[in-house]
């Protein structure tokens, strides 16, 4: 009797627990996802920053069609448009650009949300071409660098991409948050790479390399939200870099020479996810980020001539979840 006593006096935090999605044939998941980012940007002489506001809104669709081994699921993924809204200007009203983007796929999805194997069901045919969503926040680098530019803008590009959680599934929330084989008790962590950024090598002084960007997650226990007990993972990033030295290094020369003096980047990004905790799909995710960067060239070492400012919102929700009844066999 009191070993009795003692088993229902334990805490439940203090238990492991498996993280594992547990999927179930003919089951249909529907989510939204609302993403909005406030950016500012100002060039040298101005006091003014120049404000700009981008929101990227779609919802998609998954329904398990058939189970294989070890819990593995084979996921019929459908994401028809996406509406990349762009925020009010002196100029013009917000306007609604509808982006045809016809995902329809079969993955192949473990329990821990990596995706094994991909195959488009699209009609190729008549499939649009992708549009990067950066574009319209495209890095407008001092004319001053020439070439370089490009350099800066494939990495600056990549910084507003992951504040919207844009682009490839690695780097959405779409399949995520990715977790770990093993049970997990509140504390522990664990890695997942969402990009890559130049970041100075360790023990090698100022030299850099483009090397891996991950979130590092922490299983933070049973809480309660919206009046419903989940499990909590919280992911988080913090980066800080300077893209003016691997320009530099990369074309072999010294500041004095290519005229870029530093070009320090920064981001730092929390996410809160809360899972089922019986099926542990993710019931909703709530991201924050915040990021920036600035250009300065030798001329103006201490006077950036061009610095942006980023804020951003992301959130994904599931709003609808039910078991397909199989179509009927015939005969």
């Amino acid at each position: 009797m009191i070993v009795f006593a003692g088993v229902l006096g334990s805490n439940p935090q203090e238990a492991p627990v498996s993280l594992g999605r547990v999927f179930t044939k003919n089951l249909k998941l529907a989510y939204d996802v609302q993403s909005s980012l406030h950016s500012e940007h100002r060039l040298r002489g101005l006091d003014t920053w120049i404000p700009e506001d981008l929101d990227l809104n779609y919802g998609f669709t998954t329904i398990v069609e058939e189970m294989k081994p070890d819990g593995i699921a084979v996921i019929h993924y459908q994401r028809p448009i996406m509406h990349e809204i762009e925020g009010e200007t002196f100029t013009s009203q917000p306007q609604d650009h509808v982006i045809n983007s016809n995902l329809n796929l079969r993955l192949t999805v473990s329990p821990i949300n990596e995706i094994l194997e991909m195959k488009d069901l699209s009609d190729k045919a008549s499939k649009p071409a992708k549009k990067d969503t950066s574009e319209l926040l495209a890095f407008a680098g001092s004319r001053r660098q020439g070439s370089m530019s490009g350099i800066l803008s494939q990495f600056v590009s990549e910084m507003y991409r992951l504040s919207l959680f844009a682009g490839s599934f690695e780097a959405s929330l779409d399949f995520a948050p990715k977790t770990p084989f093993e049970s997990v008790k509140v504390g522990e962590t664990w890695k997942h790479t969402v990009g890559y950024q130049p970041q100075k090598l360790k023990g090698k002084g100022n030299k850099q390399a483009v090397q891996r960007l991950d979130y590092t997650f922490t299983y933070k226990g049973i809480v309660e939200s919206e009046g419903k007990k989940v499990y909590r993972v919280e992911g988080s990033l913090d980066l800080k870099t300077d893209l003016g030295d691997f320009v530099n290094q990369l074309v072999g020369m010294k500041p004095d020479d290519t005229g870029l003096k530093k070009v320090p980047l920064t981001m730092k990004s929390r996410i809160l996810f809360d899972l089922d905790m019986k099926t542990r799909h993710t019931i909703l995710a709530q991201a924050t980020t915040e990021s920036g960067f600035g250009v300065f060239i030798t001329a103006y070492p201490d006077d950036a001539v061009q610095e942006d400012k980023i804020k951003a919102h992301t959130t994904m929700r599931l709003v609808g979840q039910k078991i397909l009844t199989p179509p009927a066999k015939k005969g």
